[in-house]
């Protein structure tokens, strides 16, 4: 991603086709209008990005969008500015940028990492929003010091003894571009959360993947804690008591499901106590020729193949029985 930082747009060759010129202002910047830049350069890809740092008004005018100054659609601090979400949380740059243009983000990111994969993207765009989009807006209005995930920012401003506004605009670049790379995670995370609940769901209504307590699911790393306590909670018998998946170095493996999420360290059905710790042995002791490994905490184990592993999901059930 090609992002340049200017102090003007004087001699500044501008190609409106394939170029962006975002407009901020200069001087001590703030985490609403970095992540609003950065939403602004995820979007936008494959064009270069020019960010003028600027109060020049006749510079700013010549800016395709402004944000965080220039009194126009996604400056906040213009006179009579209230616009507020429906919980009522106020608007920075950043949600105002994030309203107007976070669906697109989001449709973006999908295409990128989970192009076959279907998804609510309204609610991806408003969990986003709610978890850190509005933390960045009020953290800006001055309502709440509650720590999100881009409170590093405030850390990349020049040291008090330093003015110059070359360092800032060199600090700006630096810590864009951290931004980027945590913005674009944090929405792959989020994105494959609610991916990862439509998996989970279809998988437990399929036969073929749910049976006598056990799911499968598939891989060690997809988001399934919650999604599966929340279908324990709605349902009367046939609980998931344990998810087994490919192992990533090979094998299979299998986690127990706990009981609610306030308790998320314990189990439903935990593996029994005289298998913790084992390995060589597991095989004689749990009567499961393919067993590798069960975690001393008994809510983990190994085998070398999935036939293996559901018989000693099995046994442990009918030994908690």
């Amino acid at each position: 991603m090609n992002i340049k930082i200017l102090n003007s747009l004087t001699n500044v060759a501008r190609e409106r086709s394939d170029t962006l010129i975002i407009g901020t202002h200069n001087g001590i910047f703030h985490s609403d209008e970095v992540i609003a830049c950065a939403i602004l350069c995820l979007s936008n890809p494959d064009k270069t990005i020019q960010i003028l740092r600027s109060r020049d008004k006749k510079e700013l005018d010549l800016c395709d969008i402004c944000i965080d100054v220039g009194g126009g659609k996604f400056d906040h601090h213009q006179p009579g500015f209230n616009e507020v979400r429906c919980n009522g949380i106020k608007y920075a740059s950043a949600g105002l940028i994030w309203k107007n243009f976070g669906n697109n983000l989001i449709e973006k990111v999908k295409e990128s990492y989970f192009s076959e994969a279907t998804c609510d993207i309204n609610e991806i765009f408003k969990s986003f929003d709610d978890s850190i989009i509005s933390l960045v807006d009020c953290e800006d209005n001055g309502v709440l010091t509650e720590k999100h995930c881009f409170s590093f920012i405030s850390s990349f401003l020049p040291l008090w003894f330093n003015n110059d506004k070359t360092d800032f605009n060199n600090q700006f670049y630096n810590v864009l571009n951290i931004a980027i790379s945590i913005l674009k995670e944090e929405l792959k995370t989020i994105i494959g959360k609610e991916v990862a609940k439509n998996i989970i769901i279809n998988n437990w209504k399929d036969s073929k993947c749910f049976n006598n307590g056990i799911l499968e699911i598939p891989s060690q790393t997809i988001d399934w804690v919650e999604t599966v306590i929340g279908i324990n909670e709605t349902i009367k018998d046939n609980f998931i008591n344990f998810v087994i998946f490919p192992y990533p170095n090979g094998g299979w493996a299998a986690q127990c499901v706990p009981p609610s999420i306030e308790e998320r360290f314990s189990q439903r059905i935990p593996f029994p106590h005289k298998w913790a710790g084992l390995t060589d042995n597991l095989p004689i002791i749990s009567k499961v020729d393919g067993a590798t490994f069960c975690h001393n905490g008994c809510f983990f184990a190994r085998a070398i193949n999935k036939e293996s592993i559901i018989k000693m999901c099995n046994i442990s059930t009918n030994i908690a029985k």
